[in-house]
């Protein structure tokens, strides 16, 4: 029984979980801080959370039995029994969405879970699905946490696909990086369909879409057609130009790990530049800031007093 579980909580993958379940929490903090709840937010993060892990095991079950690229830890029967338990949990929660928070939060959940189940072996085999389908994932997850607490604006709508082209840029490095694995299992990613360079200059391409969209972002602010503040999001227009930057002039193993880590700045600009001072993100800091300080001086109140 141990050894089931232990093997189950392998394909608990926080490093492909986490962003997409921060990026629910990211689109939920975008939303005006009256019509924030946090169950709400949680439920939805829970649910995107749930859908990944169904990712997972998809993967693990065709990669490991259908392929047999890889040794899988369950049997046929167990990750049949694991993949239907956890999508009809994804169903479950996404009508419990539906129900306290309407139909986009629960359509964006279960179209995660569409993903999910698609991942392997159907997108995963064409080199614009396997490219797009999980910054396609993080797109969704980010509207549908923000419509879980309040309509869903341009803005928001616009933020999400400035990550989805940000990320599909870095994808295409990540599978540069995998190139010789992918080309002799016959996984068609842009690298192997198209060779190394010619998938770089697509990277390259992508990344110039995105900046020229941030770049439009904060003008439509400057017009007044969206409610952002200009200049930080003129500002995250330098991320997708430095991972161009990084295709070109580095190794594409230390490319990729500078192009992640600029990800947290371009989602910190995006932020500062879509929530003004009355979205949830703002006052929840603001919250947080005044607990902390509050705490702090009656701390020193007490170190003083003995």
């Amino acid at each position: 029984m141990r050894g089931g579980i232990d093997a189950l909580l392998a394909y608990v993958r926080p490093a492909f979980m986490f962003p997409a379940v921060g990026m629910s929490a990211y689109g939920g903090a975008l939303a005006p801080a009256p019509a924030f709840e946090w169950p709400i937010a949680a439920l939805h993060a829970g649910t995107v959370g749930l859908a990944l892990f169904v990712a997972h095991l998809r993967d693990g079950y065709v990669d490991g039995h259908l392929r047999e690229e890889e040794t899988p830890r369950l049997s046929v029967a167990a990750f049949r029994r694991s993949i239907w338990a956890g999508s009809a949990g994804v169903v479950a929660l996404s009508g419990l969405l539906a129900a306290l928070s309407g139909i986009v939060p629960a359509l964006s959940t279960v179209a995660l879970l569409a993903l999910a189940l698609l991942h392997a072996p159907y997108l995963d085999r064409h080199p614009v699905t396997v490219t797009v389908d999980y910054p396609v994932g993080i797109g969704i997850a980010l509207i549908g946490g923000h419509a879980a607490q309040a309509t869903v604006p341009a803005t928001a709508a616009a933020v999400a696909a400035l990550f989805v082209g940000l990320l599909a840029g870095i994808k295409v490095g990540i599978d540069r990086l995998d190139e010789p694995f992918d080309r002799s299992i016959g996984k068609r990613t842009l690298p192997v369909a198209f060779g190394p360079e010619r998938a770089d200059r697509i990277a390259a391409g992508l990344f110039l879409l995105t900046a020229a969209g941030t770049v439009g972002v904060g003008l439509s602010g400057t017009a007044g057609f969206l409610p952002v503040t200009p200049a930080p999001a003129v500002g995250a227009a330098f991320v997708p130009a430095a991972c161009l930057l990084a295709t070109a002039r580095l190794a594409p193993e230390r490319a990729v790990r500078v192009q992640m880590a600029l990800t947290y700045a371009f989602a910190a600009l995006l932020f500062l530049s879509a929530c003004d001072s009355g979205c949830a993100g703002i006052a929840v800091v603001e919250g947080s800031l005044d607990v902390l300080g509050q705490g702090g001086l009656d701390a020193l109140a007490r170190a003083i007093g003995g």
